[in-house]
């Protein structure tokens, strides 16, 4: 199966695959992907899916012929925590303690879409603070900025600066932790929160649908990871999602701190020990004082 961060999109019995976009090695011949919808019985025979690729040369516009955006918000504090590996600080500085930009994802069902592109130096000290990159070893988030435009950008329509500036306004915009914090959603590691509450807190400081996808931290809890919201064509008005990703959430959810002390600087890939949670980080177990 081919990995994609949108993972599995379902719609009653149709499960939709968003394959992983090529890394363009040609800049006179770009494409993108035709994607295919399988449908999945009710016996949850494995979905097959087809990839297929269009190269086409010369300078065209892109066809904007996909549905909508899948914009994906990422909480830093539980992708710290899903792994012994835990998070680095990037080289360029701490970023915000905030929620991070995964991606603005364009979900085009059978269309052809092509590349254009243009520079974003001034928007980097924006992307700095909200699309870092605080994967291990330590690195510089322009890697990630130029692999996640030459998957998911370049199928959007947009320029290069327009994709990623219309994705920080999108998350000024929407300003997640506000929300979570005004509903009594706060970051901690000794509580935790109603799936269902976390869902209404979003929708009634949105006014749309969005689902809610989690990870497992060191402690094997299920923790508030991505926010999937949809944007229209026009990547900026917030819709009901035509498709929600399926939740893997438990009915109760963790969303735990995120500190610059948990940033490590690595600058390679060694062995990390194993981490154990601070006493004064423990849950308290129900019934106890």
């Amino acid at each position: 199966m081919i990995s994609h961060p949108l993972t599995t999109i379902a719609t009653d019995s149709s499960l939709l695959y968003v394959p992983t976009m090529p890394t363009w090695s040609n800049a006179a011949t770009e494409s993108c992907l035709l994607y295919n919808i399988s449908v999945t019985m009710a016996s949850h025979v494995t979905a097959v899916f087809l990839a297929f690729f269009f190269a086409f040369s010369g300078s065209v516009a892109a066809i904007e012929n996909f549905d909508f955006y899948y914009f994906v918000l990422m909480w830093p504090g539980s992708y710290c925590k899903q792994s012994s590996a835990g998070c680095c600080l990037p080289k360029t500085g701490k970023p915000e303690v905030d929620f991070f930009v995964k991606g603005l994802f364009p979900t085009p069902l059978m269309e052809l879409l092509l590349l254009i592109a243009t520079r974003i130096s001034d928007l980097e000290s924006e992307l700095l603070k909200y699309w870092p990159n605080i994967k291990c070893p330590s690195s510089e988030g322009k890697y990630l900025w130029r692999n996640t435009w030459n998957a998911y950008g370049v199928c959007s329509g947009l320029s290069e600066h327009d994709y990623f500036n219309k994705a920080l306004e999108l998350r000024e915009k929407i300003d997640s932790l506000y929300i979570f914090n005004k509903n009594g959603i706060v970051s901690t590691d000794y509580a935790d929160y109603s799936l269902a509450d976390v869902k209404k807190a979003i929708l009634g400081g949105i006014g749309a649908s969005a689902a809610i996808r989690c990870s497992k931290n060191q402690w094997d809890e299920s923790q508030v990871y991505e926010i999937y919201l949809c944007v229209d064509k026009d990547a900026k008005t917030i819709i009901d999602c035509p498709v929600l990703p399926v939740s893997n959430c438990a009915t109760r959810v963790v969303f735990g701190s995120f500190t610059y002390d948990m940033l490590k600087n690595v600058t390679s890939l060694t062995a990390n020990p194993i981490r154990m949670r601070a006493m004064n980080s423990m849950q308290v177990p129900k019934g106890c004082n």
